[in-house]
């Protein structure tokens, strides 16, 4: 491997709900300026692979777990390779991206690992049971630097099933979360026209669609006949039953969700109703309501133009009370700090804290306090808690936070659990 002008290098790999960054470098001065990547691709036995379409696809964690573009599809950087498997990417900005097939979810090519240097780095993006949003190499190039001889190891795609999401005009449904059910029926016959008992089954999974609107799925492993559903708020729609024998592949599936947008109106104002909704905690007569926000300051300050304050989650029973009211994957800012070293442990409404629920990674005697209070949030996958401070990589998924009333006379509960 060569480093051109090299200085540092990360390769970000989304874990779990951990991210681990590796960094390389070298006394070289980078240039001022954008950044290049290139290299080769090569398949079985080290065999080239030529007119194979790539792109940098720029990526920002949006929600757990999640990446999501954040530049526009039409701006990402594209090349092809030559015939000895050689492509080049020039001007990559500085921030994360993706190195993926394009079209992303329809190439016939899958990416297995990237070799860099000495090291190699595995995708399980496309692994058996894996969701094909997880797991994605992502990068960080430092501005100037020029990375070389990156070795892109690639296969033909399995057994699958890829189709894509179209509204009703048209247009794909793109970089959007939806459900998608594959049904499968195998028959105990020769004759594919004749039923002959046989056997049943299905799998369900939350996918995400890509820049294009295509999705792509793994469960066919067996020659069965298939179905597809998708559903997106509330949506949906249901494939033909189509065969595929082992090792075929399905790559021609068009579903059309033709009235989304209807569902979406009657959602938001669902979603309205429940947000402005208080629920009584009948062990404690407390109520409790969940709201947007942009920090743990601004969920304060509206917690107070309320007549409220942040959660105090008191006890255990309290906690997983909470837990079954807010079940949804979110983060939420409850009503406590991290205090300055020294400083006396309360809640915002002047409670002492007589109970504590920490992830244990996140214990507040791990993080540094002298500077300033950290604000803390329930996480989104455990309901532990978990310290916000500047360097927490998930401080920009916290959107929500709970609030709690003890008197509500003047403004009844509209629900309870």
């Amino acid at each position: 491997m060569r480093y051109s002008h090299f200085r540092r290098f990360h390769v970000t790999i989304l874990v779990g709900i951990a991210v681990l960054t590796l960094v390389f470098s070298s006394d070289g001065i980078a240039q001022e300026g954008k950044s290049s990547l290139s290299g080769r691709v090569i398949a079985a036995k080290g065999k080239p692979v030529a007119g194979l379409e790539l792109a940098i696809k720029p990526v920002e964690i949006k929600e757990p777990r999640d990446m999501v573009p954040r530049m526009p599809f039409a701006s990402w950087l594209r090349a092809v390779t030559d015939k000895d498997g050689r492509f080049s990417f020039h001007n990559i900005d500085a921030g994360s991206s993706q190195f993926v097939m394009f079209p992303e979810s329809a190439s016939n090519y899958e990416i297995i690992s990237l070799e860099v240097g000495d090291l190699t780095f595995y995708s399980t993006a496309f692994l058996q049971n894996f969701p094909t949003w997880f797991g994605k190499l992502t990068f960080t190039i430092e501005p100037g630097t020029h990375l070389e001889d990156v070795v892109v190891n690639v296969k033909p795609p399995r057994m699958r099933i890829r189709g894509r999401v179209l509204l009703k005009d048209g247009t794909p449904l793109t970089n959007t979360d939806i459900s998608l059910t594959v049904r499968r029926r195998r028959r105990e016959t020769t004759l594919f026209i004749l039923p002959s008992g046989g056997s049943a089954g299905s799998s369900g999974r939350g996918v995400r669609t890509d820049a294009e609107g295509y999705f792509v799925s793994y469960y066919p492993d067996e020659t069965a006949e298939y179905s597809v559903i998708v559903k997106c708020d509330g949506a949906s729609a249901k494939s033909r039953w189509f065969r595929l024998k082992a090792g075929q592949r399905n790559d021609e599936l068009v579903l059309v969700l033709k009235d989304l947008e209807e569902h979406r109106v009657s959602r938001k104002e669902r979603v309205k109703a429940r947000l402005a909704a208080w629920a009584v905690n009948p062990a404690n007569d407390h109520a409790y309501k969940r709201i947007q926000c942009d920090s743990w300051e601004d969920a304060k300050a509206k917690a107070a133009a309320e007549n409220a304050h942040l959660v105090a989650i008191n006890d255990a029973a309290e906690q997983k009370w909470l837990e079954a009211l807010y079940p949804e994957k979110a983060f939420f800012w409850i009503g406590l700090r991290v205090p300055e070293k020294g400083g006396t442990w309360q809640w915002n409404n002047s409670e002492p804290v007589t109970y504590t629920n920490w992830i244990t990674s996140q214990k507040p005697n791990n993080v540094s306090t002298d500077a300033r209070e950290i604000p803390i949030a329930i996480e989104f996958f455990s309901k532990r808690w978990m310290v916000m401070g500047t360097e927490n990589p998930f401080l920009p998924m916290v959107k929500h936070a709970i609030l709690e009333k003890e008197d509500i006379s003047t403004e009844p509960a509209e629900a309870t659990q």
